[in-house]
Parts: structure tokens; C-alpha cells; sequence
């Protein structure tokens, strides 16, 4: 199993240039042929679909359980205690990009269904595990699978965490231009931060123009990155709560770059991360120059906040879904506009509409884009949830509890599905984040796990 899940990790399946026969770029494609080359020699059926997805299946039977988990994974990112392309066993841990999110979680599931296959198992339906490419950028792998292939009577993903998540946020990403006024451009040239909207940016970059006010005053303040720690520069870093190694400089022929560095994480829980904009942008409004600039006190006052949806006057809960929250995810600065790309986790209390148009009010931006991925919720009572509970608790003698999360599975592309591990509860694995990680112990439990909800599944939608 560890064999398997190495040649995955090994595989650079990050979102790249679509090709033919790869919709999502070369790394995805070659990781989907991967792992069905490894299910066809353990003697399944297999398909790959145009490259958008593909599946493995076992078994005989008018209809199919389906399990779908994705082979693509967010940018490695820098700062790894080992190559984040290898598959490194340390201290009882399992590291590599993917180990957790959702490679590792896969292959448990290829080899629970090869446990069942080669056991004889007497299964009334065929159980199809769908790998899919494009999780980790809108799911449309799954999209096309729904449009043109066989769709489950019931399905789990392997893809967040145990017990059973039964409900999950609708998921809103806006991303608004706000204009620059003269402070801003007089004072910065280039403005960057963030890989993707549903990572927390954990680097955020400007080029400050030499002869600038902005340039004047940190030339003043020294020569390298010592300066944070001198009193002015100081004074309104820690103020805004935060550290001086967390900021450098660099200076160059007719310009300067500064650096804020954060900690990158999933944007289904900001607070668990540590916003590199937010940094940037409390420095940014303490200095002269730019502290009078427009268009970061709007940054300030409503969006690079430990928790905007306060200060947007969007906040929202409710028992079934939890609080909505607001991760900053992208933010760019050309042609006399700052972009700036929100990824929003909304509970199912929160109009989508509504939320929106608060937002546009309150920052004064214009809306250039707008995605919406509708809440899914399933009753704690239905067939699906109450199998799945009763396997996970047969193996684990855990407490059979329902539970809901920020994050998008694949659980909202097919009817009947919910997410289901493989995180053991209080397990941090640092999801989207460096030296991301699972414990050996926990790992091998998974096709333990699995087999079990397999066959659940298979006798509670015997007909």
C-alpha cells in the first residue's frame, strides 16, 4: 500500500496548461494514469474518462456504490522539512503533498476494495472507486463524469473527516477590483500574494519605487531586513500583533521589495493559518506614504482582518453548518487596480445574493467574478449517514457523530453522497500547508475502515 501511494506522491499533479487528452495539465493526467495502471494489475475493471476522471471497479450488479476521491493536489509550496514530492516515513509520520489530501485516502480505498475482491467477497452491487483531476480548482472532473457516466445509488468521500461530515458550506468566491488612488501608485508598483483561493497566502510581495515617500521611509529605517526590529518599523508591526522576522526587505537598483510571511493552511478554517496580506497590509498602513492611501485603509478596515465577515456586517450561524467565514485568498495589482479574490464558507442560514451584495457596498468594489457551490446537508437519519456511522464505530468504537465542515467535497457533485475521513478526530495533518503529514498507525487503519463501510453500504441499498 505504502508502494502504491509513493508512486502517486511522486507525481507533480498540480493544475496545469490543459492538453489533449489532459483537461487539467500534464501532472494530473500523468497521476490518473498512474493509478489505474495500478488498479488494472490488481485485476479491476478500469476507464479513464477523456482524462477528466476515471474509475476502478470491483464486483457484478445492476447498480454501483460509488467511493470518489481526487488525485490533484494545491502547489507544494516552500519550506518543506523533506522533498514534498517523495514519500518520507519520519518519527511514525507519513509526509508528502497528497499523503492526506487525498492521495493517501485513495489508495487506502484501492486496497480495501483488493481485500474484498480477492476475499470473494458476496457483493450485491459494483463498487466503483472514481479518481477525479480537478479537485483542488472546481471539481469539474466530476461535473463531467455526472454529464457522462453511470451515477452511483449511494456514495461516500474519502476526502475530510471521520465520523460522517452530513453537511457542508456552500462555498463563494468573489473576486472584486478596487481602484488605486495616487498614494497607492505613487508608492507601489507591484502588489502579489496567494497560489489559489482556497489556500491561505502564506507570502505577500511589493516593489516599492525608489525616490518614493514609501522608499524614503524605509531607507531611513536601514539597509536589510534589521530594519523591522528598529522602533517606527517596530512599533506598527507589533502593534497590529504580529512578528519582525515574519517581514524582510530587499533593496535593489531603482526599487525595493518587501516581504510578509505568513503560514499557509486551507481556507475552510482561516483562523488555523496566518495571512501574509494581513501582515503586509497593517504594516503598509503605519508607514508613511501609503498610510494615507485609499486604498489601504479599505484593505485594513474591511478585508486583510483576522475575521472580515465582522467588519462586512456578513456574519452568519447556525447548529447545522457553523459561522461563516472569509479567507483573502488572492490579491493583485496592475494596471491602476487591485484584485483581490475571496473565498467565503457560508453556513446554510447565509443568503449567497445577500452576502455578495454586502460586500460590494461596503468595500465599494466592483464585482468581477462570482462562483457559488450551493451548501449540501443530509439527514443525520438517512440510510447513507447510518451505515457509514455504523462502520466507522465497528471498527473504532468511536462515538457515532455527525459533523460539519467549511471544506467542498466531492460529495456535492452526485446525489446521496457525503464525505466520510480519512482525518481521525483532533489529527492535524497541516491540510494545504508545508510538511503536510499522517501517522503510519492511522494510515493502515483506512482499509480496515473502508472494507467495512463497503460492505454496509452493500447491504443497506440491497434490494
Amino acid at each position: 500500500m505504502l508502494n502504491d501511494l509513493g508512486k502517486l506522491i511522486a507525481v507533480q499533479s498540480v493544475m496545469g496548461e490543459p492538453k489533449e487528452g489532459a483537461p487539467f495539465g500534464e501532472g494530473p493526467r500523468a497521476a490518473l494514469d498512474a493509478f489505474l495502471e495500478m488498479a488494472k494489475g490488481y485485476g479491476f475493471t478500469v476507464k479513464n474518462e477523456n482524462g477528466y476522471c476515471g474509475w476502478a471497479e470491483i464486483g457484478s450488479g445492476k447498480h454501483c456504490i460509488g467511493i470518489l476521491g481526487h488525485l490533484d493536489v494545491v502547489p507544494a509550496g516552500d519550506g518543506w522539512s523533506h522533498p514534498p514530492y517523495s514519500l518520507v516515513c519520519e518519527d511514525s509520520l507519513l509526509y508528502g503533498r497528497g499523503v492526506a489530501d487525498d492521495k493517501g485516502a485513495t489508495v487506502a480505498c484501492l486496497h480495501a476494495m483488493k481485500q474484498l475482491k480477492e476475499e470473494g467477497a458476496p457483493l450485491h452491487h459494483r463498487i466503483r472507486l472514481i479518481v477525479g483531476c480537478n479537485e483542488e480548482n472546481g471539481s469539474k472532473c466530476i461535473e463531467y463524469y455526472r454529464e457522462h457516466c453511470e451515477i452511483p445509488v449511494a456514495s461516500f468521500v474519502p476526502d475530510a473527516d471521520f465520523p460522517v461530515i452530513n453537511s457542508e458550506k456552500g462555498i463563494l468566491r468573489l473576486t472584486l477590483a478596487l481602484q488605486a488612488d495616487k498614494a497607492f501608485t505613487q508608492n507601489i508598483v507591484a502588489f502579489e500574494a496567494g497560489i489559489r483561493p482556497n489556500v491561505i497566502p502564506d507570502l505577500c510581495t511589493v516593489k516599492v519605487p525608489k525616490n518614493s515617500a514609501l522608499y524614503e521611509c524605509i531607507a531611513a529605517l536601514g539597509t536589510d531586513s534589521s530594519l523591522f526590529k528598529q522602533p517606527t518599523a517596530a512599533r506598527v508591526i507589533v502593534e497590529a500583533g504580529y512578528r519582525p522576522e515574519d517581514f524582510s526587505v530587499h533593496f535593489f537598483e531603482n526599487e525595493l521589495v518587501l516581504e510578509a510571511r505568513g503560514v499557509a493552511g486551507h481556507a475552510m478554517a482561516p483562523e488555523r493559518g496566518e495571512n501574509a496580506v494581513r501582515k503586509m497590509v497593517a504594516f503598509l498602513s503605519g508607514m508613511n506614504g501609503t498610510k494615507d492611501s485609499a486604498l489601504i485603509k479599505t484593505l485594513a478596515a474591511y478585508l486583510a482582518l483576522p475575521e472580515p465577515q465582522k467588519a462586512l456586517g456578513v456574519e452568519a450561524k447556525d447548529d447545522e453548518s457553523g459561522e461563516l467565514t472569509i479567507n483573502l485568498g488572492l490579491a493583485s495589482y496592475r494596471s491602476g487596480a487591485m484584485s483581490v479574490t475571496l473565498d467565503l464558507r457560508l453556513p446554510i442560514c447565509a443568503d449567497h445574493e445577500k452576502v455578495t451584495n454586502e460586500i460590494r457596498k461596503k468595500t465599494g468594489a466592483k464585482l468581477v467574478a462570482k462562483e457559488w457551490s450551493p451548501n449540501l446537508y443530509v439527514p443525520k437519519d438517512s440510510k447513507l449517514v447510518t451505515a457509514l456511522l455504523d462502520a466507522y464505530h465497528k471498527v473504532t468504537g468511536g462515538e457515532k457523530t455527525c459533523l460539519y465542515c467549511g471544506g467542498g467535497t466531492y460529495a456535492r457533485e452526485l446525489p446521496n453522497a457525503v464525505a466520510f475521513g480519512p482525518t481521525f478526530p483532533n489529527l492535524e495533518t497541516n491540510l494545504h500547508n508545508v510538511d503536510e503529514s499522517f501517522p503510519v498507525e492511522l494510515f493502515d487503519k483506512l482499509p480496515q475502515i473502508y472494507k467495512e463501510a463497503i460492505t454496509a453500504l452493500d447491504a443497506a441499498y440491497d434490494e
